[in-house]
């Protein structure tokens, strides 16, 4: 079956629509649901928004937490370091005075050996010996005594400055951390900014959700109201034609209604789809009269009993086979092709027929019927 494709659909505009016999079709209650669909998709890409912001803001607080655990690590080692400072400062202090002692102690015991006797020079030292041996032990001893004393007090002042130095690493070491503090900090700092404006841009989009769910609920509302007043003028009209293959007159204006079908919201969006491929999305007349051809379809023991198994049957609708169908539901349909899909799913009819063609095609292969926003009907 070659069918209408969007590039042969006709680009009238929706409006009051004036039907052979005169009678005005007011098209408030579709201008309004057409809103209504707007306002519901722009709530529903709010509250997405909002939603991808929530999930930056939580992995953001999840870099603010190892910001805080360095930050926390970094003060626990600066508090380390400066109680080892502080003890290395005593260790200084102690050494000092212990070398200080030292020093006092063995200039005690040199001068207990020196002034061990009466005389005060080193020859009555000398001369005090009861021998020769005795003084060359003495000089040895005395010799040896002071390289002891030497060895200590070197010993003692190595250890002091081995002390002094490790002061100055730990002195660097807190340098070092104070440094990584402060990187810490100011990357803590650089996320609260960070958080702070995703927060205020979920708050922001949470708002504008709010917004569009309580005017789209006004508009439901008003649609609501505006189609109860429509069905009471057009329940019970019929179409004025028979079935498929025939001729009739008309410029699908002629609405009336048949039963509700039940429908998920896939169906919805899979009617929509198809109405927008091959009517496109500005005659309202057209985009009924396609939704009404599929639903006939659906109502008909001649073809699949479901909008899902119309619209995919091999060869009938063109946009499915070529891919045009598959972009438009992965961008999603125009506002006023779910509006219309949402009236022909709630009964809406302009159209018996389970058949159309573009005009061009129709034209070329003399198919008769009525001409919709760029279709013919037979």
């Amino acid at each position: 079956e070659e069918t209408a494709t969007e590039e042969t659909a006709g680009d009238e505009a929706s409006g009051d629509e004036t039907g052979d016999d005169g009678s005005t079709y007011d098209s408030d209650a579709f201008s309004v649901r057409e809103e209504y669909e707007s306002e519901k998709y722009a709530a529903s890409a709010y509250r997405h928004t909002a939603e991808i912001l929530l999930e930056e803001i939580q992995k953001v607080n999840e870099q603010m937490a190892e910001q805080a655990a360095g930050i926390e690590e970094a003060n626990q080692e600066i508090v380390r370091i400066d109680e080892e400072i502080a003890a290395n400062e005593e260790a200084i202090i102690q050494a000092e005075a212990d070398l200080e002692e030292e020093k006092q102690y063995f200039a005690q015991v040199l001068k207990f050996v020196y002034e061990s006797k009466e005389s005060e020079d080193e020859f009555s030292f000398i001369m005090g010996a009861d021998d020769t041996m005795d003084i060359v032990n003495r000089s040895e001893y005395t010799s040896c005594f002071s390289g002891y004393i030497n060895d200590i007090i070197l010993k003692m002042q190595t250890s002091k400055n081995d002390i002094t130095s490790k002061g100055y690493e730990l002195s660097d070491l807190r340098a070092d951390r104070e440094t990584e503090l402060k990187a810490y900090e100011s990357g803590m700092q650089s996320l609260t900014d960070e958080i702070n404006e995703l927060s205020g841009l979920m708050e922001e989009a949470e708002a504008k959700a709010d917004d569009a769910e309580e005017l789209a609920e006004e508009l439901r509302l008003q649609v609501a109201i505006l189609e109860a007043q429509e069905k009471s003028v057009l329940e019970g009209k019929s179409y004025d034609g028979s079935m498929s293959n025939v001729e009739y007159d008309g410029d699908g204006t002629d609405y009336y209604y048949v039963g509700e079908y039940p429908y998920t919201d896939e169906e919805l969006t899979l009617l929509a789809g198809i109405i927008e491929c091959e009517a496109g999305s500005v005659s309202y007349p057209g985009m009924i009269a396609v939704g009404s051809v599929v639903m006939n379809r659906v109502a008909s023991p001649n073809f699949a009993n479901t909008i899902e198994g119309v619209i995919y049957a091999p060869y009938q609708f063109e946009p499915v086979s070529v891919g045009t169908y598959a972009v438009v539901l992965a961008r999603g349909p125009a506002a006023s092709c779910y509006a219309a899909a949402r009236e022909v799913l709630e009964g809406k009819r302009n159209v018996p027929n389970f058949y159309f063609k573009a005009a061009w095609y129709a034209e070329a292969h003399g198919i008769s019927g009525v001409n919709i926003g760029g279709n013919v009907f037979h």
